[in-house]
Order: C-alpha cells, then sequence, then structure tokens
C-alpha cells in the first residue's frame, strides 16, 4: 500500500527536472511514510511514497525494475495470490530479487504481456513503463478499491494516487468543476470519469490507459459477467460456493508482514469477517469501534456482542461533535474533496488510533451491493411493477401506500423509477438553491442522467433486481471504496475489503435474486401487496437473507435479527442546536465561496423552512454536505 505518482512524455523526449517530481512525490508521504524513491530517465518520470506491508526489505523499494532495466513500475496496492503467480513464473525460469508483490507484476507482465492482469486477485494502481517498447500503462483494479488519477497536460500524462499531487505539478492551473458539485449533491460522490477539478480524471475500475506513440487509449479490460437466464442450483449450493469464497477471500487478505486487524461495528458484515478471521488465526485478533457519546447513536454493544464471542483484543473510541468539526477541515485537506458521507470523519479517526497497534486493517464494505443490503431500493422493483400495472384510478382507492410515497408521479421507465429513490437531494430542491449560472450549467442533469443511462443500456435483458445491483457495483461502490481509501491512508494503514474480491463478486451475480431478498412468509407477502418499500424492507422481507443463512452459527442471533443501519452520526440533532449558527455563519457570509453555485438568499429560506419543518428527510445530511463544498472551496480556491 502506496502512494504513485508520475508522468509520461507524450511525443519526443525532453529534460525532465527531478525537483518537480520529488516534490510531486512527497506530498504523498502520508500514504507512504517508510521508503520514498523516484526515477527520471528522458521520458518518463515515476515517484512512490512506500507503506511497507510485504517484504520490509529494502529489496521492495520503488519504483521498481526487472534486472535488465526494461519494464519499471510503480504500485500501489496488494496483489494477493501473489505467491502463486510468484511459484508459476519460477516454473518459467524467472529468478526473483525480492518476496515482493511489485516484482511479481513486472514479471507476469514480461510473461504474459498486459493480459497478466487477468491473473491478479487484489487492489490494485499502477504505471508500467516499458522502456524497450516505449509503452506505458496505468492500470485500476477491477472494482476501484484503488484510486488512480489523471490529466493531460503540456504534452505530459500525469497520474497519481491523490489529485493533490498533480496539483503539484508546475504551471498546471487549479479550477473547480462546478458540474461536479451538482452530482456530489444528488449522489454523495462525482459519479463517472470527472473529479472536483476541471481536465483531472478518475480512471474508471476494470480500465486501464495505454500510451503508444502518443496515442492514448482506454481499454475496459474487466466486466461483471451478465447471466441472463440463471439456473437455480438451490440454496445449500450457493451457501457452500458462498463460504467457501469468502473465506479464501479473507484468508488472502490476512497476509502480511505486519500487524493486521479488523473494524467491527456490529452490523453482520464486519460480524462476519471478524468471526473468520479469528476462525483462520489462533492469537486474538485486533477489532476496534467506534460511537457517539449520544447514547442513541452509539452501538458499541453490538459489537461486543462479536468481541466477546471470538475473544478478541477489542478497543473502543468516543468521539463528540466538537472532535468531529474540528476533523472536517484536515480530512478534506488529505481527499482533495467534500467528504462524502458523515461516518467518514469517524473512521479516519478511528484509523488513527488503529495505527499506533497494525498497519493492515479488514473492513466489511462490498456486501450490501452484491448481496440487496440497501433493502428499500432493492425492493424497490416490487413498487415499480405495480405502478406499471395497477392504473391510478385504483391505486387511489386501495393502494394508498403507493400514493403516499410517488404521488401521481410519471416514472416512465426503471432508469426513472431508480433515479427518483436514488437521488439524495433532489433535482427540483437543487435547483431552488443553485444560482441562475448554475442552474444554466447543469441543464437539468443532463450529463447525469446520460451516465445511469449507459449502464442501464448494458444490461437490458436482466431483470429489475439484478439491474439495480449491478448499477451499485459500477457506480455506488467506487464512492465507499475511496472513502475507506481517503480515511486509512490519511493514517498510513491499509484498508482490505474480503467483500470486494471479484471472485466473490462474479459468483454472487450468478445468484438468483430471492435467495439475496427473502419473503419472511407468504402471508406477509400478500400484506405487502397494499404497502410501499419504505414500511415493506426489513419487517416483511429479509435482506441478505444467504449471508444470513450461511453465517448463521457463527453469529449472535441480536445480529443476524437487526436492520440495516449505517454508522449513525447525529447531524440532525447538530444541525438544529448551536452547530446551525455555526452553518449560517459559514453559507450566508458575504464572502462565502457557495455563491458561485448558490442564491444566498434563497439557501437561507430552505435553511429555516428546514428548521421550522423540524422533520425534513435527510436535511441535516444536506446542510452538511453544502458545508463541506464551501470548507473544500475556501481550502483550495479561497
Amino acid at each position: 500500500m502506496c502512494g504513485i505518482t508520475g508522468f509520461y512524455t507524450l511525443r519526443g523526449k525532453h529534460r525532465i527536472d527531478k525537483r518537480v517530481i520529488k516534490i510531486m512525490t512527497s506530498s504523498l508521504k502520508h500514504r507512504g511514510p517508510d521508503d520514498f524513491g523516484i526515477y527520471v530517465d528522458e521520458k518518463i518520470a515515476l515517484g512512490h511514497r512506500r507503506l511497507k506491508i510485504i517484504d520490509l526489505t529494502n529489496k521492495g523499494r520503488q519504483p521498481m525494475s526487472d534486472s535488465n532495466r526494461e519494464v519499471f513500475i510503480v504500485f500501489n496496492g496488494e496483489i494477493y495470490n501473489f505467491l502463486e503467480i510468484r511459484k508459476e513464473l519460477i516454473k518459467n525460469g524467472y529468478k526473483f530479487n525480492s518476496k515482493s508483490d511489485t516484482e511479481v507484476i513486472i514479471y507476469a507482465y514480461k510473461e504474459w504481456g498486459i493480459d497478466a492482469i487477468h491473473r491478479f486477485n487484489g487492489m490494485f494502481a499502477f504505471g508500467l513503463y516499458d522502456k524497450e517498447k516505449n509503452l506505458f500503462y496505468l492500470v485500476r483494479d477491477r472494482l476501484g478499491i484503488k484510486p488512480l488519477y489523471y490529466t493531460i497536460f503540456n504534452n505530459k500524462l500525469i497520474f497519481s494516487s491523490e489529485i493533490k499531487s498533480i496539483l503539484k505539478y508546475p504551471m498546471f492551473k487549479k479550477e473547480p468543476n462546478l458540474e461536479a458539485i451538482s452530482s456530489y449533491l444528488s449522489y454523495r460522490y462525482v459519479i463517472g470519469e470527472e473529479t472536483f477539478f476541471k481536465n483531472i480524471y478518475s480512471l474508471l475500475p476494470g480500465y486501464y490507459l495505454k500510451i503508444e506513440e502518443g496515442k492514448i487509449s482506454k481499454v475496459e479490460y474487466w466486466d461483471i459477467p451478465i447471466i441472463k437466464n440463471k439456473k437455480d442450483m438451490g440454496k445449500e449450493y450457493y451457501m457452500k460456493k458462498l463460504k467457501e469464497l469468502l473465506i479464501r477471500s479473507i484468508k488472502l487478505r490476512m497476509i502480511s508482514d505486519v500487524p493486521l486487524g479488523a473494524f467491527l461495528s456490529g452490523g453482520l458484515d464486519s460480524s462476519i469477517i471478524v468471526a473468520i478471521m479469528s476462525q483462520i488465526k489462533k492469537e486474538k485478533i485486533k477489532t476496534y469501534s467506534i460511537a457517539f457519546k449520544q447514547k442513541e447513536f452509539n452501538e458499541l454493544n453490538y459489537a461486543k456482542l462479536i468481541a466477546d464471542r471470538y475473544k478478541t483484543n477489542h478497543r473502543e473510541i468516543i468521539i463528540d461533535a466538537k472532535k468531529y468539526l474540528k476533523t472536517m477541515k484536515e480530512l478534506i485537506r488529505y481527499k482533495d474533496a467534500p467528504l462524502a458521507v458523515p461516518n467518514e470523519i469517524p473512521l479516519y479517526l478511528m484509523s488513527k488510533v488503529l495505527k499506533r497497534d497494525i498497519t493492515v486493517v479488514l473492513s466489511g464494505e462490498g456486501a450490501d451491493e452484491i448481496f440487496y443490503g440497501y433493502g428499500r431500493l432493492f425492493r424497490s422493483p416490487f413498487d415499480y411493477y405495480r405502478l406499471k400495472k395497477i392504473p391510478y384510478s385504483i391505486r387511489k382507492l386501495f393502494f394508498k401506500s403507493l400514493i403516499k410515497k410517488y404521488e401521481n408521479r410519471k416514472l416512465d421507465n426503471e432508469i426513472d423509477h431508480f433515479l427518483f429513490l436514488y437521488n439524495y437531494f433532489p433535482l427540483n430542491e437543487k435547483k431552488f438553491i443553485f444560482n441562475k449560472y448554475m442552474n444554466e450549467l447543469i441543464k437539468n442533469d443532463y450529463k447525469l442522467r446520460k451516465i445511469f443511462y449507459s449502464y442501464f443500456n448494458r444490461i437490458t435483458n436482466l431483470n429489475y433486481y439484478d439491474k439495480i445491483s449491478y448499477v451499485f457495483e459500477k457506480i455506488h461502490l467506487v464512492g465507499l471504496l475511496g472513502r475507506v481509501d481517503n480515511s486509512t491512508m490519511a493514517t498510513a494503514v491499509e484498508a482490505r475489503v474480503p467483500f470486494v474480491d471479484h471472485n466473490l463478486v462474479e459468483f454472487a451475480f450468478s445468484i438468483p435474486h430471492k435467495y439475496k431478498l427473502k419473503w419472511k412468509s407468504l402471508f406477509l407477502f400478500l400484506k405487502a401487496i397494499f404497502k410501499n418499500t419504505d414500511e415493506i424492507s426489513e419487517n416483511l422481507d429479509t435482506t441478505k437473507y444467504i449471508l444470513r443463512e450461511t453465517f448463521k452459527k457463527d453469529i449472535p442471533l441480536d445480529i443476524l435479527k437487526r436492520k440495516k443501519k449505517g454508522f449513525p452520526v447525529p447531524l440532525d440533532l447538530w444541525f438544529k442546536g448551536d452547530f446551525i449558527n455555526y452553518a449560517r455563519n459559514m453559507l450566508l457570509d458575504k464572502n462565502a465561496r457557495i455563491k458561485k453555485i448558490l442564491d444566498q438568499k434563497k439557501l437561507g429560506q430552505w435553511i429555516e423552512k428546514n428548521i421550522a419543518k423540524g422533520d425534513e428527510d435527510k436535511f441535516g445530511q444536506k446542510l452538511w454536505m453544502i458545508l463541506n463544498v464551501e470548507i473544500w472551496l475556501r481550502e483550495y480556491f479561497g
């Protein structure tokens, strides 16, 4: 796990100033405090900050090359099956100088070319320079666990693990990408390739860039295999295979030359990971939980159930509002972007504490997307099918619950229905607070809708349930993984995510949706016909059914029966207290940077209206997001 950066000259050769790559690399020190290295020739500059995880000797130093100095690499991540690949390469005559997975990538490339990436099980972002063939590759892992940003500027492809390094390149002019802010408010992340900075892009998961003779080609090397007509193999088959794959995934992610542990929220996913880790490892597992002082936002008792059952070396961390707010600016500077979800800050603070004991931590991200953990959204096709089949006149008489949720809204297709539910900050609400320039710029979020349409159009033959899972895996998951990478790497901690193993993901998409989201009984299914998804979810059905069934002997009943609850942050409570004055002063000040985007008069009206209502859905988080944008603008364009 490390920080990588560099630039490649597209046409011709130029003298490269080593000071530039040193400055760019130094900006990533927090990602890799253990070592530093650069490589420069007349074509390329590569920089690396190292966090030692595998092969702690200097032989693991990067940039690394083969013995003939024909292939050079800077690599961030882990190839978990590197030992298997290494054995095969040794049989083929290759000799290794180190015990690192980085060197395995180099010789795998020499043996199989860029197609070697299909053999890798892991999280990875790397720049690979084939000096002999004058080729350069920029590669990101299949599901986007590791970040990778790039820009084209001054006849160079400039890349990095974090945007801050690109901003250090001489003469590069940073500009805010205001359209990205609209995406952020709607979906909490910037959807697609764009970032909060103009002309800086995120390489999409499952893609690589290839540069040959000055020409850049973008190649999608992996996508989720789509099974149109799934053959039902039966519940027992899926349970057995799921258990095998997840145990293997966790075993691989426990390979480390430094101490490791696990986040333990008390939810289903982290509890399963800790249970399996405890069964694999003889020594006590180190586990970490975090919560707020307020009782209703403290779920440490659930984490303690697992910690006690598996006798883990458990640590609890308590934070308050003052510490939370103080940390916001700090973490925004690490991320180079507004924070996506409020629990990024607790995750960062917890990583700071656990860094004293461990360097590698396992985390539960990725289970909800493949096993239907977001119940209200994954059950929503049940709403959609009734909306399409039942005339409004009959709905009005017998399906008042659907009328309450959807009113007389015209949702012509599955995409419109999905976006109505997935949209965090509704377009009409955004348009009210946006200024005239911003409203003209976003054109009713046309570009954002186009991205969602492009993904839905790939999977036209799937049922709506599986379409939602596919879109979550391709769009939503990337944002979650970015949150984990940023919050942990800011403290030089490596987070590993067993549920994002591509073999497990591919298998999960072969499981019929009835095994992921199951009605509790026939009677409750009949009862559900007259209710909407919000009333149905986790009351009349069971989310992540196959996962719960597979590990029911390993997890306490109280956790197995728990409803889905993201890490609770008391935002609404804070914004009803003294904190609202802090938000008003920041956002309504005559010098506020948010004026570039929002109409301050309307913003003030929107704030007061929601405070008066007292029950506005997600108001606290929406205001928190706007505050994030203001802080980001001040930090980077103040």
